[in-house]
């Protein structure tokens, strides 16, 4: 007689209860939905809003002139360090520019005083996160080796084993951390160039008009335009200032493609002021010589007169309008006043405490509004407060540690 499997010699010997064939019995009413939140306690909410205006980019960038400047230099090295290294390690472009558009997002809105000086380790962070956005997988090891056999080519070439990246592996990693909270989780990145190739093909462009536009559409994520505009409106900005390089003017029917002639002239202002100032730094600047872009620029500006008269800003608004009409602009709430459910205008208090964000608290990423709003309301039905209280009975902000 063989021997009994120990599986079977265990269900044989365990009581009937165990491997009773009979259906469990229902779930109670009133026992918690998995995908309800029962509590709310020490709860705050970031909703993803991936575009910007130009009066929220300008509250998070720096007032000072000569600060700013190194900011916009400090903004250009990175791009450059994320264009080098990727070519070197063959990446698309979308990849690359995922990896900008991290970058401008995480230096928006984190003042680390360490970010703010290596600024190449944040741009490797970005670019490690924009590989795995983009499915283009490289390890962060391999990332930082290509770029100090690139910033050291009179040593010895390293490989991604060597213990000389210890610790910059680990501060990418801290710093991946950080990126992805200022993204708010979302990864629905979307790109000019695929937009910018169906667009020439409408409007009947030819190859080298089309190629001046798509390097132009790649000179364009060095600016904070991706931030404020849409693919498609960034494709089409590419393609205008081509044609306006190369004098070929072609009628665009700006409301066809759904995008509005005031923001692509946004983007193209971006872009002349980049090609202006900062030309050795991109790709088209060296192509024409300065008086080009001036002479661009003095027409750009008569071109959007009529908007800048009206003190219209890019979401429609005016700009000389008061507080409380801009409190009505649901396109974006700084993550602090969105946490403690405050007024964008109501000045931060006097008593905040620089925290670690998170300490008090659960921060809850979303993308959908709709679900934003019902926990919201349900937040609010819990009697929460605007402002949480810590122990001490000082009012903390959640992002003030990282503001």
């Amino acid at each position: 007689m063989g021997r009994i499997p120990n599986d079977r010699l265990r269900i044989a010997q365990s009581p009937p209860e165990m491997h009773s064939t009979q259906p469990a019995p229902p779930r109670s009413s009133t026992s918690p939905s998995p995908t309800h939140s029962q509590s709310f306690s020490n709860t705050y909410i970031q909703r993803s809003r991936p575009y910007l205006t130009d009066q929220q980019i300008e509250e998070r960038s720096r007032k000072d002139s000569q600060t700013e400047a190194k900011e916009i230099t400090a903004r250009l090295n990175a791009c450059a360090w994320i264009m080098q290294v990727g070519h070197a390690l063959q990446f698309p472009i979308r990849t690359m520019a995922t990896a900008m558009i991290l970058y401008h997002r995480s230096r928006l809105f984190s003042r680390n005083p360490y970010s703010e000086q290596q600024y190449v380790d944040v741009a490797a962070a970005a670019l490690f996160v924009a590989c795995k956005i983009e499915d283009t997988l490289k390890k962060s090891r391999e990332i930082l080796a290509t770029s100090y056999n690139m910033r050291h080519p009179q040593l010895e070439p390293i490989n991604s084993d060597s213990s000389i990246l210890d610790d910059t592996v680990k501060r990418i990693i801290g710093i991946e951390r950080v990126i992805l909270e200022s993204s708010s989780f979302d990864f629905r990145y979307r790109h000019a160039q695929p937009f910018l190739i169906k667009f020439a093909k409408k409007l009947g462009c030819s190859k080298a008009l089309t190629q001046l536009a798509w390097d132009i559409s790649v000179d364009v994520y060095k600016t904070l335009s991706p931030l404020k505009a849409t693919p498609h409106v960034l494709a089409l900005a590419s393609l205008d200032l081509a044609m306006r390089l190369e004098d070929r003017r072609v009628e665009i029917e700006y409301e066809r493609f759904e995008a509005s002639r005031e923001v692509v002239l946004s983007v193209i202002d971006d872009l002349l002021e980049l090609y202006t100032s900062h030309r050795v730094q991109t790709i088209v600047g060296l192509n024409y010589d300065s008086n080009v872009y001036l002479t661009q620029r003095i027409q750009l500006n008569k071109e959007r007169t009529p908007y800048t008269n009206g003190h219209i800003s890019q979401n429609g608004t005016s700009s000389n309008s008061t507080s409380s009409h801009n409190n009505n602009n649901n396109h974006y709430i700084h993550p602090s006043r969105d946490f403690l459910n405050t007024s964008p205008a109501e000045p931060t208090p006097s008593t905040v405490v620089s925290i670690e964000r998170g300490t008090h608290g659960t921060i809850r990423f979303m993308i959908d509004p709709t679900r934003e709003k019902t926990e919201k309301e349900q937040m609010n039905g819990t009697g929460r407060s605007k402002e949480f209280t810590p122990p001490n009975g000082v009012v903390v902000s959640p992002w003030s540690g990282r503001s």
